[in-house]
């Protein structure tokens, strides 16, 4: 067993330990596996994606270096060892070029194009003593088109303890919140293509941000600037040049605030009941067509007992994943998901979307599924225990049930209407085996 270092987080990592390294035979990422045994290091190597999930929970190794090319599934890998409790404190990387999606922290980037001693180089400038992994640190997201000026105040930040990120431009803000999420955002004002009241705009219409403290950022004090900016949503104004601990305390309020007023859940971040009820009412006042899918995790008591609640929490925080990313590629600008709590979701959109919508979903959730189990949970195909009354029992795999209704079969007079004629299509729903969907006859 290799010695555990003791990392700023808390967390014992081997200091040691193996590079796993997830890759095909041959590939130039299993050649850094020679380049890194020449310089002394102990290397594991998997060929497929899950046989690389289940060494890592096995083996907490050093550092995961993931080839996306390695098979389908490699993606969907390295989500999950950022959020499983397992390996989430394992510092990541991935040989290519742009970073996939892979939840709360960016992995570090390895470009294939460099030499397997150079590869090696960089992957030790990661084991390195005092080298930071990805740690539970408020994540702050800062934009402002000047690079020195955004520097700085991350350095400051991260003198305070927080893990940040910079950006540049408008763009870049909207396209990096669709893949990573932050505690807070620092929102500069004037950016090069698009002005940041126009990007306020845009985070609040995304799920993802709807209620992410942001902090406005201007170099000139108008009035009327920070009335529209507060209007926007914004949750601050702050007017340059400012003090590093005026800009600290903002920050501080901001994520404060938000966690006692923001109603998100804690642990999905998604809006909740309030905020579902609020969205419903809106829809039904506009008379517009509109349908709400409520989404159930089919068996999970059963790996939540098994497998603990953190294990049990990162599932729930796959499956908002999972649902924003069907929103994404099916649904519309202004669809609405929210987290009820524990194992149940609301996604509220049109009814032209729905089938697109729910069918990504639901084989989205199947695939993933068996990922979360250990390989001779995987294997068996369900877990042994007792059901309510204490009887011995079997439990499939989680899957996702769907029920779906729609203002398009009837108008919805009030929000309890909507749950109450959800109840039959989730009956139904658990009554198949699977993912599956369900929509209103």
């Amino acid at each position: 067993m290799w010695p555990a270092l003791q990392t700023a987080d808390g967390v014992g990592h081997p200091a040691g330990g193996p590079v796993l390294i997830i890759a095909r035979a041959g590939s130039a990422a299993a050649a850094v596996g020679t380049a890194l045994r020449a310089r002394g290091h102990p290397v594991v190597e998997a060929e497929a994606s899950t046989l690389g999930l289940d060494k890592a929970r096995e083996l907490r190794p050093a550092l995961v270096l993931v080839d996306l090319q390695v098979d389908s599934q490699s993606e969907m890998a390295l989500q999950i060892l950022g959020e499983d409790p397992e390996t989430k404190g394992t510092p990541l990387a991935v040989l290519g070029q742009e970073a996939p999606l892979a939840g709360s922290f960016p992995p570090s980037l390895i470009d294939p194009g460099l030499s397997s001693d150079e590869v090696a180089a960089r992957i030790e400038q990661t084991l390195a003593p005092g080298a930071t992994g990805r740690e539970g640190r408020p994540h702050i997201l800062i934009v402002d088109d000047e690079p020195d000026i955004a520097g700085m105040i991350a350095v400051q930040f991260e003198i305070d303890g927080y893990q940040t990120t910079q950006v540049h431009s408008g763009t870049e803000v909207l396209r990096i919140v669709r893949e990573h999420q932050f505690d807070l955002i620092l929102l500069d004002v004037i950016l090069p293509d698009i002005d940041g009241f126009t990007v306020l705009g845009g985070l609040r219409a995304q799920p993802e941000t709807q209620l992410t403290p942001i902090i406005l950022v201007s170099a000139i004090n108008s009035p009327n600037d920070k009335v529209w900016g507060l209007q926007l949503g914004a949750d601050d104004y702050i007017t340059k040049p400012f003090s590093a601990e005026e800009l600290s305390a903002r920050a501080q309020a901001a994520m404060r605030r938000s966690e006692r007023e923001g109603g998100a859940n804690p642990s999905t971040r998604l809006p909740g009941n309030i905020a579902i009820e609020r969205a419903i009412s809106q829809r039904i006042a506009q008379g517009q067509p509109f349908a709400v899918c409520y989404c159930d995790i089919d068996n999970f008591k059963a790996y939540n007992d098994s497998y603990g609640f953190l294990k049990g929490d990162a599932v729930i925080q796959r499956t908002a994943q999972i649902l924003l990313d069907a929103v994404r590629a099916h649904g519309n600008p202004d669809d609405f998901v929210g987290h009820i709590g524990g194992d149940d979701f609301v996604v509220i959109s049109t009814p032209d979307r729905v089938p697109a919508l729910c069918g990504t979903a639901t084989s989205r959730f199947d695939e993933t599924a068996p990922l979360f189990y250990d390989p001779a949970t995987r294997a068996r195909g369900f877990i042994s225990g007792e059901d309510r009354q204490g009887r011995p029992a079997e439990f499939p795999l989680v899957s996702i049930s769907i029920a779906v209704v729609s203002s398009a079969q009837r108008p919805f007079r009030h929000p309890g209407e909507v749950a109450q004629r959800s109840v039959e299509g989730k009956k139904r729903g658990k009554l198949l085996p699977g993912s599956v969907y369900v929509i209103e006859e």
